[in-house]
């Protein structure tokens, strides 16, 4: 699979925002504002045109570029780039309403009605055609245009059809994957409720009792998202194959595997909108944050990415639209950097006048000056960004320890109708979390890879319900640990193959039994409020955790019991156990640890692997990045709270006041500092080491090995 790597080439962060002139061509003295505000908060860039076809394309073959025209000179002026984007987001109403066939069909076999966005046919033969025809003759008349860096394509592609066009598509593609009846009848296991498929034809593209059927479903679409996509790039590669193409992504949306999507962009770019919360325990959402990041940056494969799209206040959709508190907006900004971001765009640089989203941050308000909080804050953050250039184009460091993510296991488990109901959790996306969270609390650096990644650079893998497993993937996580790895899988691993239909020979399969030493007889699934004592060493001083939600019953076949369950008529048997596999180790927990439970595990896992970890208090953490001139190390205070660290020689310093901190240093509530790049009107640093800011620390940051 081809990798992204080819971010538009600058000499400093990108930074910018969603701008939208076509909405504002009445008033022509904001789009002339416009450009010098960008410059006021030494914005680089904007991303143009992501639902302006109409405006493009007011009536089918009748174009009108003029605004555009104006837009690309007076950025390219003012020395800002555009991140141009294809229109296809959202439909023109005269398409929509002459070709009703390029728009959605539910589930139910309604035809959505025109207007609204993400909602085109990707199959459809005219909607594919248009976007071609739309995308060509921007390709042709902006493709050399000097302010021209980065093509946006379409935006957020997401959801499903079920018309006629997408289920004789769908049909095509199960003959291409199966070839014929009798092999998709066995792999779905058709003859359970007499679901035997006599003809193609036949098969619907939704049945809940056919849990295979809603697994391949989901695998078309995410198959038809693709191909639409590069139907859409292909003119702009034609034309300008200078120019890279992205487009947005959304973290950890359900129903899209972008491990698939990523082999076919030039660099990868993500939307990430964290909520505000100041409540106690804030710092488990902006792990939260970090967790996204690392997606997004393995599916970069470890190259510099691109935040899309972010909020620099509040939204408009949550049910609480929360303002972000002094601080937060700086440090959401650096999170991303630190994690790899080589760009950070708003949505959106102006608030509309009307419309569904007139009432979402953005830089500028309704106001309409430069003297608001958040453009205040907007222009720090570009000072900061402006320092930070020597980290452009850079990767941040990889880490030793990576948990695998899986987007068809979240889609069988969820497919599958269990014990428990599926649509009360995202149980493998909650998992890899939990284990992210747990990891980096212990003082571990994760990265997050595909279940087919390459695994040789790591020491310790973890597999958090890795439902379903296939036989391939089994065997190259086994030779891994065979040659000395560390593999950590969890409760709900191999219950499934690549079909959804259940292992044979117990699990965890396939043949995993001997690989952990253990069967999983049975499994209990616990009221919300109902938890299961666990005791073991390996839990510290207490020497007790707590399971929720999920506990298996274990048989230990070989492997070393760690911990037992002390609690319910299954007291006394093993829940996490340690095997001898080759020249590695396997682990294997089988319930859902509470927090304190699985951060300890993890602490004795960093101690006997001999991993590398820096120890520090909760809601502190500290990342690399590196630099032009050596590595760039981010500390943050996740918490509302001040929080006292000791920075040895360390010298770390704030980019928007300047103050620098060593040795016992007390950090402000949600304090981003940076070591290895000095605010740009600071002198040299002085050869005398700086003092301490303050004498007495409450808790220690001390790297351990």
């Amino acid at each position: 699979m081809k990798r992204p790597s080819q971010l538009p080439s600058a000499d400093r962060l990108r930074y910018g925002a969603d701008y939208n002139p076509d909405q504002w061509l009445d008033q022509v003295q904001v789009l002339e504002e416009d450009i010098s505000l960008m410059q006021r908060v030494q914005a680089t860039s904007a991303s143009i045109g992501i639902f302006a076809w109409t405006s493009l394309e007011p009536s089918p073959g009748h174009y009108n570029f003029a605004w555009l025209d104006d837009t690309m000179e007076r950025f390219a002026k003012a020395g800002l780039s555009v991140f141009l984007a294809t229109p296809s987001g959202s439909k023109p109403m005269w398409l929509s309403e002459q070709h009703p066939e390029v728009r959605r069909v539910t589930a139910e076999g309604r035809r959505e009605p025109s207007g609204g966005r993400h909602n085109h046919c990707p199959t459809s033969p005219v909607y594919r055609s248009a976007v071609a025809r739309i995308n060509r003759q921007l390709a042709l008349r902006y493709g050399k245009h000097p302010a021209l860096a980065l093509w946006h394509v379409g935006n957020e592609l997401n959801g499903e059809c079920h018309c006629l066009l997408c289920r004789s598509a769908f049909h095509a593609w199960l003959q291409k994957r199966y070839h014929c009846l009798e092999t998709l009848n066995r792999v779905w296991w058709n003859s359970f409720w007499n679901k035997t498929i006599t003809e193609w034809t036949q098969i619907p593209t939704t049945d809940p009792g056919n849990d295979g059927l809603t697994v391949d479903w989901l695998r078309f679409v995410n198959d038809q998202h693709v191909s639409f996509l590069e139907n859409e790039m292909a003119p702009l590669r034609e034309l300008c194959p200078h120019v890279p193409c992205t487009t947005n992504f959304m973290g950890t949306n359900r129903s899209t595997n972008y491990w698939q999507w990523a082999g076919s962009l030039d660099c990868i770019a993500n939307d990430h909108y964290p909520l505000p919360d100041d409540r106690a325990g804030c710092w488990r959402k902006a792990l939260g944050t970090d967790f996204i990041h690392s997606l997004v940056r393995g599916l970069a494969d470890g190259a510099p990415w691109l935040l899309m799209e972010c909020s620099p206040s509040s939204v408009n959709w949550s049910r609480i639209n929360k303002l972000k508190r002094p601080g937060v907006h700086l440090q959401e900004v650096l999170q991303a950097v630190a994690n790899g971001a080589d760009a950070i765009h708003y949505f959106q640089w102006r608030k509309g006048l009307g419309g569904h989203e007139k009432y979402h941050g953005a830089v500028i308000d309704h106001e309409g000056s430069s003297d608001s909080r958040v453009f205040r804050e907007c222009a720090e953050v570009g000072k900061v960004l402006r320092d930070l250039a020597p980290v452009a184009g850079l990767a941040p460091e990889r880490a030793k320890v990576a948990i695998i993510y899986d987007w068809e296991s979240r889609w069988a488990l969820e497919a599958s109708a269990g014990p428990k109901k599926a649509e009360e959790s995202d149980r493998h996306n909650e998992a890899c979390l939990e284990h992210f969270r747990a990891l980096r609390c212990a003082g571990i650096e994760v990265d997050l890879i595909a279940p087919n990644a390459e695994l040789a650079a790591y020491r310790l893998v973890v597999s958090p319900a890795l439902y379903s497993l296939s036989a391939e993937t089994a065997r190259r996580l086994t030779k891994f640990t065979i040659a000395g790895g560390a593999w950590v899988a969890t409760y709900l691993t191999g219950y499934v193959d690549e079909h959804n239909r259940c292992w044979r020979g117990g699990f965890p399969g396939p043949n995993l039994r001997e690989v952990f030493g253990l069967w999983n007889e049975e499994v209990d699934y616990l009221f919300d409020d109902e938890n299961v004592r666990i005791e073991g060493a390996l839990f510290g001083p207490g020497g007790s955790a707590t399971a929720t939600d999920i506990v298996e019953q274990l048989n230990a076949e070989g492997a070393q019991t760690l911990a037992t369950l002390a609690s319910e008529f299954y007291a006394n048997r093993p829940i996490v156990l340690r095997n001898n596999c080759g020249a590695g180790n396997t682990f294997y927990i089988g319930a859902r640890l509470a927090e304190e439970g699985c951060i300890s595990f993890y602490e004795y896992l960093a101690s006997e692997l001999d991993l590398p970890r820096l120890v520090l208090p909760r809601g502190v953490v500290r990342k690399t990045r590196a630099g032009a001139d050596g590595p760039v190390e981010f500390l943050f205070n996740y918490t509302r709270e001040e929080v006292s660290v000791d920075l040895g020689e360390d010298t770390f310093h704030c980019l928007v006041d300047g103050h620098a901190c060593h040795g016992k240093t007390t950090l402000r509530p949600y304090a981003s500092l940076v070591k290895g790049c000095r605010p740009a009107s600071l002198p040299p640093p002085s050869p005398t080491p700086l003092h301490p800011t303050h004498e007495e620390p409450q808790l220690s940051a001390s790297p351990r090995r």
